[in-house]
């Protein structure tokens, strides 16, 4: 087995297959296009009209489309269909009984299921789990469907019912979505979408060689010979496939089809995934145990049943958890706790020598290891390697690892580190051209369009779709008394002074060594490095005093096993110099860090921001070293922001009459989930951040610890009441008269939820904080950015130079419904790689529709041209950002406060020697920050 070496990002290379083979351009997106569709243009307009005299009840109504900016033609990844005439669709739900049976067996239920005479003749697709939509009529008489067994156990016999939903009849979906009355919906519409998506995944599915991820996924990827795939690192590979989705807009339904990038362990023996594993995380027994549960792996020791194609039948498993102590604080975390002899098991993922269990034949206690050489004659190489339970904690069945396979195409879903991070971006930056051309033939090749194997009722147009875009003016900037625009999404701070630069005279830094490693500075202090950031500072307007030098120093020691970070001695001098720093009065400390460690970065900031109050700002000592020019006016723009001042504005002729009265307060919400990787009792985490003035430079919030897995910001009431004092505070007393939010994290199903839970607990928090008949006006737009819609440009005038359309376009027509108000827009240049248009949807609209309120006669361009503006009001670069700052911030505090609970878990799992998969949840307390930095803008 070859492991990549510790360090940095390696050059990933693909490893096979794929049309481009790799990261070379090929094609282009430009040339000669067909016009976008005209009736649908004429669609769209009529609807609009239609509904200027309807008020609505629900989610808000488009009150027009936008005009401003230069119109342009791109291509849009979708694909129109046509229906054959006649075609019907039924929709079935399926129960099994008895219930509870593991998604393996469900699986297996669901695979014997499609292949019945009945299911087979009718055309049919599934989502293997509990939907069935077939192109004819099903019997919905239960039958008996047997599944399992081997010869140590028998069959397990279920009964399935099928039960019909409805029938989607696609001609009635075409005329709905033709008719300009908004009010004239297909009843079936969820149905008939859901559908649609059900039998396009009938060809891919039907493909051995295809993996897919999650229940009913759109997403496909060979892991055949085709596969298209890139080491990460830790035993994972990144591997390109496609996401596919039906979406209906106005007169037409659309496929839409987009490259798609994922994280899936590697096809090995288990044990060269330990050891992969190991290489890039070290014997983090806590973190492999959670890395590791629920993998399925096929067995090497036992003979396998002959199947009737003349080949053996694997035997699968699936990774239930790795032996956990039999002394485990909590009864339910013990192995075979109810047995008469449970197992013996000195610590989580105890190796294969010290594992042992009660061998009833010969009524003794014995060792894995010593089990397999005396029962299959295997002695095991690697007998100092955790062994792996696949039964259950009851009933505990240990296999070491150098048995066991991992089975090909299986996701993986939980956190990278930063190198694995690093490898993901390498391989999935592509320019534009090269992933049009992925889509137009491995693409099209794997939804069966191209061959014509698409037997379910459906032609699709082989050409993707073009849609009208508009290429909106970037906003002027202001930098001090200087007036700054934008050429390409971007500026420099070359000559510039920031608006309002803070003073700070007490400042040092604090030095974290690792044993053993080299000095990153000479002559052995960073004295020299600090003063020329101090002038740096200074330079760009900020009034910084001298640092006070040499600060404290806190040496890393590792330890001597496994060269791992000695984590209990860094976490008692990190809190010991913390309590140092606060008797001497110090409010601001930049901390030099030797090397990127998660574990590392997280604890100071934990202690910083939620216990000392003490404002931190971490850099890597080897760079800050060099005391390169760009790189340390980069972290000056953190500093300047970390600690109240505004950094850049918007020009008054670029800022919306909104903002320039001073009366509009715009927040970002955002909600986080823990992943697969984070113990069971890591909690959901929500985050406010909201301006404070009209300046739009700074945006402190708040982060509170929600029930795990709740989508709606449970304490949204109080969170925005706390916005509202702070504006208050900063406005003399004066609360603001409109309310902006744009809220991140809501998928288009959760949209209602939004409107229904949400906006009824913003407008609680307003009537506890203004006069009746004062209340303010209230708009929510929804921001989305993990969608898989994208636009090339069709002509060389009308793209970059990373050949992306140019940033500033915005379309609002073609790919959406006319009734809903939403738009794509595309506000960044990116440096590399393609640019992905963010997704805004009202919810909600109080103010741009509102005459007393805008007196604008255009809210559509109202709307879009002032979140392209906010998007240039990111203070940490000099750049425009990929969607609305106060989304994007939100969703960086949410980042930061999983870093506090990840320091949480760290330091109970040290300080108590519990496990941190048996650590109790964290509280508010673990991520409310101190007193001293609630007003910063901490997580900057």
């Amino acid at each position: 087995m070859s492991s990549a070496p510790r360090g940095g990002a390696q050059a990933n290379l693909p490893i096979r297959g794929g049309h481009d083979g790799g990261q070379r351009a090929s094609g282009s997106t430009t040339g000669e296009v067909k016009k976008p569709d005209p009736k649908v243009t004429q669609l769209e307009d009529q609807t609009v009209k239609q509904m200027q005299a309807l008020e609505s009840k629900g989610l808000a109504y488009r009150p027009g489309y936008g005009t401003q900016g230069r119109s342009i033609v791109l291509r849009a990844n979708f694909f129109e269909v046509e229906f054959k005439p006649n075609v019907e669709y039924f929709f079935y739900s399926v129960s099994i009984r008895p219930e509870g049976a593991p998604r393996g067996q469900i699986r297996e239920i669901f695979e014997k299921l499609m292949q019945l005479p009945p299911v087979l003749s009718c055309t049919a697709a599934s989502d293997s789990a509990s939907e069935i939509v077939a192109c004819g009529k099903l019997p919905t008489v239960p039958v008996d469907i047997k599944v399992g067994g081997d010869p140590t156990r028998p069959q397990k016999v279920f009964t399935v019912t099928l039960r019909e939903n409805g029938v989607v009849q696609p001609s009635e979906l075409l005329s709905s979505l033709r008719q300009t009355d908004p009010r004239m919906n297909y009843a079936m519409e969820l149905i008939a979408v859901r559908s649609l998506n059900l039998l396009m995944g009938r060809h891919p599915s039907q493909d051995h060689g295809v993996a897919t991820t999650g229940r009913g996924t759109t997403r496909w990827f060979w892991i055949d010979s085709r596969m298209t795939a890139a080491d990460l690192r830790g035993g994972l590979q990144v591997v390109r496939g496609y996401f596919s989705s039906m979406r209906l807009a106005g007169g037409r339904a659309l496929l839409n089809l987009n490259v798609n990038h994922g994280a899936f362990y590697k096809a090995m023996p288990l044990i060269n995934f330990i050891l992969e594993f190991e290489s890039t995380f070290g014997r983090d027994r806590s973190m492999f145990n959670r890395y590791v549960r629920g993998l399925r792996v096929s067995t090497t020791h036992l003979q396998r049943t002959p199947m009737k194609s003349g080949k053996n039948k694997p035997r699968y498993k699936s990774i239930r958890a790795l032996a956990s102590p039999t002394d485990a604080r909590d009864a339910k975390d013990k192995d075979g706790r109810r047995l008469l002899h449970p197992p013996q098991v000195p610590r989580l993922g105890s190796c294969a020598n010290n594992v042992k269990f009660y061998d009833d034949t010969h009524e003794q206690y014995i060792s894995v290891a010593d089990y397999f050489k005396r029962t299959y004659n295997i002695v095991l190489k690697y007998a100092d390697r955790p062994v792996v339970n696949v039964g259950s904690k009851e009933r505990p069945i240990y296999l070491p690892a150098e048995v066991c396979v991992i089975v090909p195409g299986q996701p993986y879903h939980g956190d990278y580190v930063t190198v694995q991070r690093q490898n993901m971006i390498q391989f999935s930056c592509r320019r534009p051209p090269q992933n049009y051309q992925s889509i137009m033939t491995d693409g099209l090749d794997m939804m069966g369009i191209n061959n014509g194997t698409m037997q379910v009722g459906m032609k699709f147009h082989k050409e993707m779709i073009t849609v009208y875009g508009r290429i909106l003016n970037p906003p002027s900037l202001k930098y001090g008394a200087s007036k700054v625009p934008p050429r390409n999404g971007s500026w420099n701070l070359v000559g510039k002074k920031f608006c309002q630069g803070v003073s700070l005279k007490d400042w040092t830094c604090i030095w974290v060594k690792k044993e053993g490693s080299r000095d990153a500075f000479q002559p052995g202090n960073p004295s020299n490095a600090l003063n020329a950031f101090q002038r740096k500072m200074n330079e760009l307007g900020m009034r910084v005093g001298p640092p006070v030098v040499p600060g404290p120093t806190i040496t890393i020691k590792v330890n001597e096993e496994d060269k791992s970070i000695n984590m209990k001695d860094f976490m008692e001098q990190t809190q010991k110099v913390f309590r140092a720093l606060l008797t001497q009065n110090y409010h601001f400390v930049v901390v030099l860090l030797p090397v990127s460690e998660d574990r590392i970065f997280d604890y100071i900031k934990w202690i910083g921001e939620t216990r000392a109050g003490l404002l931190t700002h971490c850099v890597m000592a080897d760079k800050f070293a060099k005391s390169n020019d760009q790189y340390l006016a980069n972290n000056a723009m953190k500093v300047n922001l970390k600690l109240g001042g505004v950094n850049q504005a918007l020009d008054f002729s670029s800022q919306s009459p909104l903002i320039a009265s001073g009366k509009t307060m715009i927040v970002g919400l955002d909600v986080t989930h823990p992943s697969t990787t984070d113990p069971e009792s890591f909690p959901s985490i929500a985050a406010i951040v909201a301006s404070t003035d009209s300046w739009l430079g700074q945006w402190p919030g708040e982060v509170r610890i929600q029930e795990r897995r709740r989508e709606n910001l449970q304490f949204l009431k109080d969170m925005v009441i706390s916005r509202l004092e702070m504006w208050q505070k900063s406005n003399n007393g004066q609360l603001p008269k409109n309310i902006i939010i744009y809220r991140d994290g809501v998928s288009e199903g959760q949209y209602a939820m939004v409107l229904t839970e949400e906006l009824p607990m913003v407008k609680h928090a307003a009537q506890s904080m203004y006069k009746p008949d004062e209340q303010p006006n209230i708009t929510i737009v929804v921001v989305g950015k993990r969608h898989n819609v994208r636009f090339y440009p069709t002509t060389e005038t009308d793209q970059d130079r990373t050949q992306n359309a140019i940033n500033g376009t915005v379309v609002d027509r073609g790919v959406t419904r006319p009734r809903d108000w939403d738009f794509y827009l595309q506000a960044q240049a990116p440096l590399q790689g393609s640019a992905r248009p963010a997704h805004y949807f009202v919810i909600h609209d109080e103010i741009f529709t509102n005459r007393d309120v805008s007196k604008e006669l255009r809210p559509a361009d109202s709307l879009e041209s002032l979140t392209h503006n906010i998007c240039y009001m990111m203070g940490r670069c000099t750049r425009s950002i990929s969607y609305s700052t106060p989304a994007f911030l939100a969703d960086k505090f949410c980042d930061r406060a999983r870093k506090y609970v990840r320091a949480y878990y760290t330091d109970k799992e040290i300080s108590t020697g519990q496990d941190r998969f048996s650590v109790p949840p964290p509280g508010d307390s673990e991520v409310r920050l101190a007193s001293a930095a609630r007003e910063s803008m901490v997580y900057i």
